[in-house]
C-alpha cells in the first residue's frame, strides 16, 4: 500500500517539474485546475526530455537526480513569468443546473474508469509485455536500458517507441522503490481528469458556457467508456489522448479576431504527443496541415511564419529521443509494418469491415453517430474553423487504414486489438469538432462573446 502511495505521490508531483506553465502568460488567467493540468503536461515532457538527456550523457538516474535540476529550473522560470502582466478576463460560467448535471454524469464517468482500472478490468496487456517492463527495467537499471532495447529477443519491447510512458513509470517506481504491478495501470485515470479543465476553458472561449459545459460532458463520458471498452489501462492512450486533444482545443480556440492568441501551450501539447506514440508524430503533422489550411483560408496574418513554432518544439523533442538512439547504437527513428509501397489491396473490404465493426467504442456507436450527426446538420458554416479537427480525425483513420493494408495476411485480428485504442484520438477530435459546429451561428465568430479561458 506504501508503495502504491508514494508511486501515486510521484505522479501527482509532475506539476512541480511544469510550474513555469502555471504561470506563463498565456495561462495565468485560467482557473487554477486547468493550470495544474497544462502543469502536469509539462512536467512530463521536461522529465522525459531531462532523463533521456541524462541516458545521452551517461548520468544515472535517481529520483533525486532528477528531480534536483528540474525543481531548480521550474522555480527560477516560475519566478520570472509570473513577474509579466496578464490582463484580465470576463468569465462566464455555466446555470446552476447545467453545471450540476455536467458534473454528475462527468463524475460518474470518472469513477467508472476508475474503478474499472484499479479492478483491472481495463488493464492493457501492451502494459504486461512493454511499457510496463520498460518502466521496471529503465528504473533499476538507473536510464534508458540501451543493452535491452537492442537484444533480438526484445523485439516485442517495440525499442524503438518514443520514451516518456516508460519514463513517468520509471520516475515514479524510483520514488515508491519499484514498479507497483497492479496499481500502476489506474493511473490512467489521472491524464482523463488532467484533461477535463482544459478542454473546458479553451471551449468556453469559442462556445456559451452551457454549450460549452454539456460539450465536456459528453467528450469525458465517450473517453471514459472507451477507454474502459479498448482495455487502455496502463499503456500509452491515455497520455497520447490527453495531448493531443489539449493541443486540439487551444489550436480550435483561436479566434480569427486575435491573430496574435499565444501558440506556447499548444506546441508544448504537440512535443508530449511526439514524445508519447509514433502515431503522435502523426497526429502533429495531421493537426499542423489542419492549422495552415484553416489559418490560409480564414486568411488570418502569417499562417505559415505562426506555424513554425508549433512544428519546432515537436521536432526537437523527438530530436532528443533519436540522439539517444544515435549514440547507442540503435536504429534511429521509427520501423514501419513492410515496406512502402507493399499494400495488399486484396485485404481492403476485410480491413474496411473489420475498421467499421471495431469503432463501436464501448457504446454501440452511440458516441460517434450524434457527433458526426450534428456536423451533418451544421451543413458548410464554419468548416473551415474546423479544419484541425477534421483534419486529425479523417487523416488517422486513413493512416490506420493504410497500415493495416500492408499486412501480408488478413489483419483482422490485429484491427480487433489495436483500432478500438489508437481511433480515441479521432473520436476525440470529432467530439470537439461536432460541439463547435453545432453550436449557435455566432458561437464560432461573435468576438463579443465573454472569454471563459484565456489567451
Amino acid at each position: 500500500m506504501m508503495q502504491a502511495a508514494l508511486f501515486l505521490a510521484a505522479h501527482l508531483a509532475l506539476p512541480l517539474f511544469g510550474l513555469p506553465v502555471a504561470v506563463h502568460p498565456s495561462l495565468r488567467g485560467a482557473p487554477l485546475p486547468a493550470r495544474a493540468a497544462a502543469a502536469f503536461a509539462a512536467g512530463a515532457v521536461a522529465l522525459t526530455v531531462e532523463a533521456t538527456l541524462f541516458s545521452i550523457l551517461g548520468i544515472g538516474w535517481s529520483a533525486a537526480s532528477l528531480a534536483s535540476p528540474l525543481l531548480v529550473a521550474s522555480l527560477g522560470i516560475a519566478m520570472a513569468w509570473a513577474r509579466r502582466p496578464v490582463p484580465a478576463e470576463a468569465r462566464a460560467g455555466a446555470s446552476r443546473w447545467v453545471a450540476a448535471a455536467a458534473t454528475a454524469l462527468a463524475g460518474l464517468a470518472v469513477v467508472h474508469l476508475g474503478l474499472s482500472l484499479f479492478t483491472a478490468r481495463a488493464t492493457s496487456t501492451d502494459f504486461l509485455l512493454f511499457w510496463g517492463v520498460k518502466g521496471a527495467r529503465f528504473a533499476a537499471a538507473g536510464g534508458i536500458d540501451a543493452d535491452l532495447l537492442r537484444r533480438g529477443f526484445s523485439h516485442h519491447l517495440v525499442p524503438d517507441y518514443p520514451p516518456l510512458v516508460p519514463i513517468v513509470f520509471s520516475w515514479s517506481a524510483l520514488v515508491a522503490g519499484e514498479l507497483p504491478w497492479q496499481f500502476a495501470p489506474s493511473l490512467a485515470v489521472l491524464w482523463l481528469v488532467a484533461a477535463i479543465p482544459l478542454v473546458a476553458v479553451f471551449l468556453r472561449r469559442r462556445l456559451p458556457p452551457n454549450t460549452a459545459t454539456a460539450v465536456v460532458a459528453f467528450w469525458t463520458v465517450a473517453v471514459a467508456i472507451s477507454i474502459v471498452h479498448s482495455a487502455s489501462g496502463g499503456n500509452a492512450e491515455a497520455p497520447l489522448l490527453f495531448f493531443e486533444t489539449a493541443a486540439l482545443a487551444a489550436l480550435l480556440a483561436e479566434r480569427r479576431e486575435d491573430p496574435a492568441t499565444s501558440r506556447f501551450f499548444p506546441a508544448l501539447a504537440l512535443s508530449g504527443a511526439a514524445l508519447t506514440k509514433v502515431e503522435g508524430s502523426v497526429a502533429v503533422v495531421l493537426i499542423l496541415a489542419g492549422v495552415a489550411l484553416r489559418d490560409i483560408l480564414e486568411r488570418r496574418p502569417r499562417p505559415l511564419v505562426r506555424l513554425l513554432p508549433l512544428a519546432a518544439a515537436p521536432i526537437v523533442c523527438l530530436a532528443v529521443w533519436f540522439a539517444f538512439q544515435a549514440t547507442h547504437g540503435l536504429p534511429v527513428g521509427y520501423r514501419t509494418h513492410g515496406e512502402l509501397a507493399d499494400v495488399h489491396v486484396r485485404h481492403l473490404s476485410s480491413v474496411l469491415v473489420g475498421m467499421a465493426r471495431h469503432l463501436d467504442a464501448g457504446t454501440a456507436w452511440f458516441s460517434w453517430v450524434v457527433p458526426l450527426a450534428l456536423l451533418a446538420a451544421s451543413g458548410r458554416r464554419s468548416r473551415a474553423a474546423l479544419l484541425p479537427a477534421l483534419s486529425l480525425g479523417a487523416g488517422l483513420l486513413l493512416f490506420f487504414l493504410f497500415d493495416y493494408l500492408h499486412d501480408p495476411t488478413d489483419p483482422s485480428i490485429r484491427i480487433a486489438w489495436t483500432l478500438p485504442r489508437i481511433s480515441q484520438p479521432c473520436l476525440s477530435a470529432l467530439i470537439l469538432a461536432a460541439g463547435l459546429a453545432g453550436a449557435s451561428r455566432g458561437a464560432l465568430s461573435d468576438p463579443r462573446l465573454p472569454l471563459s479561458g484565456f489567451r
